[in-house]
């Protein structure tokens, strides 16, 4: 029997937390070559924008499309460690003279059945931080901001 408040709820699947792996450098040294292991990474997200402008023409119904220069932006919080990858990860992404790909991969579906997803933020180059820090938790959080420059999605 169904608890009273509607239907009776089914299992859709699992997902597991070992299936998502944050790659920092593209798979080169440093924090890289861990996969961002120590660098206690808690919550990313991104964003890719193109701009596109609109052209019309004099006298016409016609409408044209002027663009696609791309930019994107990544937000990541993580808290402050003592890790060797921890200082890495600042030295690595703080040279803009030398920009390195972070990476995002997903296993697909639940329980890691399915095609997976990836996304691979090339050219990422740090220009935020800040940081923060209650007397509750005694644990500084610390926030970084990229831009990177273009975005493969698979």
């Amino acid at each position: 029997m169904a608890f009273p408040f509607g239907k009776e709820q089914e299992h859709g699947g699992s997902f597991i937390a070992d299936d998502l792996e944050l790659t920092l450098g593209g798979g080169g040294g440093g924090a890289a070559g861990q996969g961002g292991k120590g660098s206690l990474v808690q919550s990313a997200n991104f964003t890719m924008t193109r701009q596109v402008n609109m052209l019309y023409e004099i006298g016409s119904p016609q409408v044209y499309y002027v663009g696609n220069r791309r930019q994107g932006t990544c937000q990541m919080t993580r808290i402050v460690g003592g890790s060797a990858d921890f200082a890495a990860l600042i030295k690595t992404y703080g040279d803009m003279c030398n920009p390195q790909d972070l990476m995002l991969k997903a296993k697909g579906g639940t329980c890691g059945k399915g095609k997976g997803i990836q996304y691979n933020m090339k050219k990422a180059t740090l220009n935020s931080m800040g940081m923060s820090v209650t007397a509750q938790d005694i644990v500084i959080t610390e926030s970084l901001g990229f831009m990177f420059a273009d975005l493969d999605y698979a």
